[in-house]
């Protein structure tokens, strides 16, 4: 009976003991990285073996140091904890997350990562705006033209249309205020008129990809394609005068009414 209660006891002891072989123990630790987000009191750590989840309290000791040598330190408070300082973090890890005893960082890099910060505020806010402007298809006016051409019932782009799409899609990426791209794709009156809609798509989605896989244009910066087949719309102001004119896709730059002068 002794003998059987004391395997006992020792089993129980495996059961609890640290390190067993089903759970790791939380253990004390210090790593660097960047850090990449902080939200409340939890910040994300960047490191070469993965991102870090680092939880921040009422305890936890932060500094910046200047100086080489011997560091001249100053506590500094978790607003400073931006993203993109470079920070050395010690506390106890469980698992990925670690609770943060000290953390650590030159006051040099947090400078640098401030005016990293406002630049990218700046171009965020830009972006944005132009985005509201541009989202609004009703406010959009043209701001330059290009034809492409094709054979007789063919969607294959020619040397020529590659010229034209590299031309108008340089021409669009140069405007500051931002730009949009409508496609529309037409088809000349002869043959059925079914057959020349889907062929006036296939025009326009051959336009479309070159555009996107050849000429650096991001596919947000599309309106939606149109398929005219032989159909006329109401104002053209570029309607085809000849059936050789009519096997075409219009690619035409979009703007905001607010970015034209006058």
């Amino acid at each position: 009976m002794i003998r059987k209660a004391a395997a006992l006891l020792a089993g129980a002891a495996l059961l609890v003991a640290p390190g067993a072989s089903f759970g790791q123990a939380a253990g004390p630790e210090t790593f660097r990285g960047m850090i990449v987000s902080h939200k409340d009191n939890r910040i994300v750590v960047r490191t070469p073996a993965g991102d870090r989840q680092v939880n921040l309290s009422a305890g936890t000791r932060i500094e910046g140091t200047q100086g080489a040598g011997i560091l001249r330190r100053e506590d500094r408070q978790a607003s400073d904890l931006i993203r993109g300082l470079a920070i050395e973090v010690t506390g106890v890890s469980t698992g990925q997350e670690v609770n943060a005893d000290a953390i650590t960082f030159k006051t040099s890099d947090l400078k640098t990562a401030q005016q990293i910060q406002a630049g990218l505020a700046e171009t965020e806010e830009t972006v944005a705006q132009q985005e509201a402007r541009l989202n609004n298809i009703g406010n959009l006016v043209a701001a330059g033209r290009a034809n492409v051409y094709f054979g007789v019932g063919s969607a294959a782009l020619t040397a020529e249309g590659m010229n034209e799409l590299q031309a108008i899609a340089a021409k669009a990426k140069a405007i500051p205020s931002g730009y949009r791209l409508a496609i529309v794709g037409r088809a000349d009156p002869t043959g059925d008129a079914a057959a020349n809609k889907r062929l006036s798509a296939r025009r326009a989605a051959a336009v479309k990809t070159y555009l996107l896989e050849n000429a650096g244009v991001l596919p947000g910066q599309f309106v939606p394609s149109t398929a005219l087949g032989e159909s006329s719309i109401v104002d053209d102001p570029d309607p085809p005068k000849s059936a050789s004119e009519a096997r075409r896709v219009t690619v035409t730059i979009m703007v905001s009414k607010a970015s034209v002068p006058g």
